[in-house]
């Protein structure tokens, strides 16, 4: 094995004990046996940001955390939004990659679990999709806002649930935020748009 199919490893090892350990993460959406898809790693600013980063987890979130750090450079990090959208300093502080999907680093096609990263003072515009949603926190903070919700900051363990085609936005201030997030139901394999319609 690789150092990448092991640091791969080790992250969803600890994925499957943090979900299997919380009903409401397990309930949302279950968790697949999902096999190894290696992927080419794709390189991003924000890469080397969440590696030399250590504040903001709880004992619950410390080991996914960790793991996360360890494969950031393996990953085949993406960024959904162009620069004209969101601007060039958000596209070099924020990235997402795939840990279980249908394009995920392990294949399913259950369930889509993306791994998230924003940096510290970034604004996550209006946005929606057709999947159901779910936020959990794994280290560092930010405040979520939900049309029909009351705007929340959510810490390391906090979850948010958005519901199909619910818009969305969040915002980070003095610290990055790194989550899990799960997509199920219509619109799997679709993505996010921007706005609120």
């Amino acid at each position: 094995m690789t150092d990448a199919d092991i640091a791969f490893a080790r992250a969803y090892h600890a994925a499957t004990l943090l979900i299997a350990a919380n009903p409401q993460l397990m309930g949302f959406a279950g968790w697949p046996l999902a096999m190894p898809s290696p992927k080419p790693p794709r390189p991003i600013p924000a890469a080397a940001l969440l590696r030399g980063w250590a504040d903001g987890t709880t004992d619950v979130t410390l080991a996914l955390r960790n793991s996360v750090q360890d494969l950031a450079d393996y990953a085949d990090w993406r960024q959904t939004y162009t620069e004209e959208e969101v601007g060039a300093d958000f596209l070099n502080r924020y990235g997402w990659f795939e840990l279980v999907g249908p394009e995920g680093h392990f294949r399913s096609d259950a369930v889509r679990a993306y791994i998230a990263w924003w940096g510290e003072n970034l604004y996550y515009p209006w946005h929606l999709h057709e999947a159901e949603e779910l936020y959990y926190i794994l280290a560092g903070h930010a405040l979520f806002e939900a049309e029909g919700q009351v705007s929340t900051v959510l810490r390391a363990g906090d979850i948010r649930i958005h519901a199909s085609n619910q818009p969305h936005a969040m915002t980070t201030t003095d610290s990055p935020v790194l989550a899990l997030v799960l997509w199920r139901g219509a619109g799997l394999q679709g993505a996010p748009r921007m706005g609120t319609t």
